[in-house]
């Protein structure tokens, strides 16, 4: 009996039954080994995400010293 909401990798598409998936701390997306990026000690879906792990995304100016309008 196959489910409406199958659990898959968001990048290739491997489901559970195929390898083993992981969430991505940072947007919750499942991934599998082949297609993680791994960074920081970490494993995230996209490079993307492993830099925002890594840097934040505070949009808040005050926080930078540096910034000037």
């Amino acid at each position: 009996m196959s489910s409406i909401y199958e659990r898959a990798c968001s990048i290739c598409g491997d489901t559970e039954e195929m390898a083993r998936l992981e969430r991505c701390p940072i947007c919750s997306k499942l991934f599998c080994p082949d297609c993680a990026y791994k960074a920081s000690g970490r494993r995230f879906c996209t490079g993307n995400c492993a830099r925002t792990y890594s840097y934040g995304d505070s949009d808040e100016d005050d926080e930078n010293p540096d910034y000037d309008d």
